[in-house]
């Protein structure tokens, strides 16, 4: 990797490093998962669909490429002042679901479909994006005060009330996981007060094991549990209990078993597999990874978190080298959402834990997830583009 240095002319010595590219490298990476999502999306839609689920990606492609050519010029620094406005637009957009703009599918609002739009918008993944904001900018704006667990806890009360309403209007755990995680990821980083924050993770994780218990205290027969109307206890149940429900609650996930199972080391090859085709439903979607399994096997899998993790490389360089804790809470919100989704999406595949609608960022199908995953790398190249500008600024004018 190739560095700028920059020289003092009067002593000769060298000022400083800065890792130069790093802009085309983010874009290069976004370019191959795109691409990557693209060929996946195609060869997991079923027969009937593939042509138009691949049309669709494409066109929010588009989209996302003209938002990260837009926020790549847009002054950072301006986002410090939606703090607010950021937050209580989170709130405005949450309440929309209840109003008659709100879609409902499958028993769950969490679309909200706005007249003469030909697409639904998922409102968490904007929530997820405003938070990242809002996060950043109230812990520099706080910076020397995160280390008193007071000010960590106002952080965590603001941001688990709009947490909260994403479960309640839209019951959608996964998502509101993912804002508390980058909450709580990005204080730990901010405050380094790691006694408060292990305190809570383990208070966590004790409700989650009781949660777990309550909820299968009772084992329904596999008839009992299709007229539940509990899901989450229904997913809990096909998680801990797959093969006993593996006509119900464990279906997709022995399913995507299957699948991954199957794939071997090399798969069966580009658009050979065959769980897409009856066994996982709407495999394009959440169950993506299981198809990647099975077609292009662990060597497929290990090509992607490469991609992955090159992307978020970059992005740790971005934060490494700026001297802005606005601009590098900023970043960090973005790796910790990308991780969140990454780590929860392939988990669900694998039966690691229960079953969550999370997509794969830049890889499954979904306009709205796409879009936004797209618009935080734009912010990312937008704070990179601004640093090295004033990098080199700075040195042309000593």
């Amino acid at each position: 990797m190739s560095d700028t240095s920059v020289v003092d002319n009067s002593t000769g010595k060298e000022k400083s490093r800065y890792t130069s590219g790093t802009i085309y490298k983010m874009i290069i990476a976004i370019t191959f998962l795109l691409a990557f999502g693209l060929i996946m999306i195609f060869s997991a839609s079923s027969y009937g669909t593939a042509a138009s689920n691949f049309r669709s990606q494409l066109v929010f492609i588009v989209f996302g490429a003209l938002a990260i050519w837009g926020l790549a010029f847009f002054p950072y620094g301006l986002y410090k002042k939606l703090t607010w406005p950021a937050y209580f637009l989170s709130l405005i957009l949450t309440f929309l679901l209840l109003t008659p703009l709100g879609v409902n599918v499958n028993g769950a609002t969490r679309w909200i479909q706005i007249p003469h739009i030909p697409f639904r918008i998922q409102i968490a993944d904007i929530v997820k994006t405003l938070m990242i904001i809002f996060i950043a900018s109230f812990i520099s704006s706080k910076w020397r005060e995160m280390h008193k667990w007071q000010t960590v806890i106002i952080l965590w009360v603001l941001v688990g009330l709009q947490a909260g309403l994403l479960l309640v209007i839209s019951t959608n755990l996964s998502s509101c996981l993912v804002v508390l995680g980058i909450c709580y990821c990005s204080t730990f980083i901010a405050s380094k007060n790691w006694k408060l924050h292990l305190g809570i993770l383990l208070i966590a994780v004790v409700v989650a094991v009781v949660y777990v218990k309550v909820a299968t205290s009772y084992l329904p027969t596999e008839e009992e549990l299709l007229s539940n109307d509990n899901f989450r206890a229904k997913r809990i149940l096909g998680w801990l209990y797959t093969e006993k429900y593996e006509k119900s609650a464990g279906y997709q996930v022995i399913q995507s078993l299957y699948a991954i199972g199957s794939g071997s080391f090399f798969g069966k090859g580009l658009g050979n597999g065959t769980q897409k085709l009856s066994a996982i439903p709407e495999a394009q979607n959440d169950m993506i990874f299981a198809i990647i399994c099975e077609e292009l096997g662990v060597a497929g899998a290990i090509m992607l978190f490469l991609l992955y993790g090159y992307l978020l490389y970059q992005m740790y360089v971005i934060v490494k080298e700026s001297s802005n804790v606005f601009g590098s809470m900023m970043v960090i919100g973005v790796m910790v959402h990308l991780v969140c989704q990454i780590v929860i999406n392939v988990s669900v595949a694998t039966n690691v834990i229960p079953n969550t609608g999370v997509t794969l960022p830049f890889i499954s199908s979904g306009g709205s997830a796409l879009l936004m995953t797209m618009v935080e790398c734009g912010m990312c190249i937008g704070i990179r583009r601004q640093q090295t500008r004033r990098v080199y600024q700075k040195h042309l004018n000593e």
